[in-house]
């Protein structure tokens, strides 16, 4: 199964691909797979297969030289009464193809590492430019809010001056004594 990661349409390609990394990763696991030995209870690929048996020897030996004629070849081995543990290192064949395996598995790793990276990223980015958008709009805002706040104290100052201005005194003249 293949996966396809699409850059462009809700992710932004940050980290590009990189040959070397490819390269570190691929003889990372070269190297764990050189190091590692299959068994039961560690099934990961490895070079070694551990095989233990707890039957008489001559059942054992049956039993191993089927391996044997299947190409392995002995690198260890243990023998006690009713157990024999050996170490037999896969034949060259196999040992390429699982080592083509593991590249296969290196470059979907690095693919889906480097996608999740991307993501935390695009993540990131996204939060920057959202705060600074909101920073930019409270600025924006303040700006506005003081504007306002002059005009208001402008509006307020001019009522309040005419509210309380005292009307002018005007000399009463006798045509208006006579009215009276």
């Amino acid at each position: 199964m293949t996966t396809q990661y699409n850059y462009g349409i809700d992710t932004v390609e940050f980290f590009k691909h990189t040959e070397q990394e490819l390269q570190k990763l691929t003889k990372d696991k070269e190297t764990a797979y050189f190091r590692h030995c299959t068994s039961l209870a560690y099934p990961q690929q490895g070079v070694n297969v551990a095989w233990v048996s707890e039957k008489p020897l001559t059942a054992a030996l049956n039993e191993l030289a089927g391996w044997m004629i299947a190409g392995y070849t002995v690198v260890t081995s243990v023998s006690q009464p009713l157990y024999l543990s050996v170490n037999l290192r896969k034949p060259q064949k196999m040992i390429e193809d699982d080592l083509l395996i593991v590249a296969d598995e290196a470059k979907a790793e690095y693919a889906a590492s480097r996608y999740a990276r991307n993501v935390a990223e695009t993540r990131r980015q996204m939060e920057i430019t959202i705060t600074r958008r909101a920073r930019e709009a409270a600025v924006e805002a303040a700006k506005v809010a003081a504007v306002h706040q002059v005009s208001e104290e402008e509006f307020a100052l001019a009522d309040l001056l005419k509210a309380y201005r005292k009307p002018p005194k005007t000399k009463a003249t006798k045509s208006d004594e006579v009215a009276a």
